[in-house]
């Protein structure tokens, strides 16, 4: 596979990297939403019903962003802080299958090394931007954005049970 190819390939057939990394039921409507999601440059909001598979979708649009956008910074918001974690950690593992090290292998003539790695943050030797920012950072909705800048921002799970039973947390 040439540089081009792979680069086409995770640009245009996601899914297919899905289905490479186990997740069997992803379909041509989630290669549209992880594609637009990848590609995309205005506000969009993803409505689908429970077990519709749009985390997982939104896990492989975070990883292909770390490696087809490495200067690009993004922000994951969820509810808690304690929410982001298991995002975050599935996109490190897919950043770390060996089918995406083929890619990245192919793509750059490197192999990844992720230079920033916690529960909240990942960054990668992809990224030559200066800036201090990790190239991937979660963060929970009652969480300080003050002095971050972010090229991108996604959402996930916002709102929770709690929301609807309670008017102090609707109001909060």
């Amino acid at each position: 596979m040439t540089r081009k190819q792979a680069v086409d390939f995770l640009k245009t057939k996601p899914y297919k990297l899905g289905h490479l990394l186990g997740f069997t039921k992803l379909t041509t409507l989630h290669n549209q939403w992880i594609v637009d999601m990848l590609k995309g440059k205005e506000d969009k909001t993803l409505q689908s019903h429970r077990g519709s598979y749009k985390t997982t979708c939104v896990s492989i649009a975070l990883a292909l962003i770390i490696v087809l956008l490495p200067n690009q910074k993004t922000l994951f918001m969820r509810k808690t802080d304690n929410d982001i974690k298991e995002v975050i950690s599935q996109v490190k593992k897919i950043l770390l299958s060996q089918q995406m090290r083929y890619f990245i292998k192919t793509i750059y003539s490197v192999d990844l090394k992720l230079v920033t790695s916690t529960a909240n943050e990942i960054s990668t030797n992809l990224s030559q931007d200066i800036k201090g920012t990790s190239q991937l950072v979660g963060l929970g909705t009652g969480g300080s954005l003050t002095g971050k800048h972010f090229d991108r921002i996604f959402t996930d799970d916002i709102v929770n049970v709690q929301d609807r039973i309670s008017k102090a947390e609707r109001d909060k």
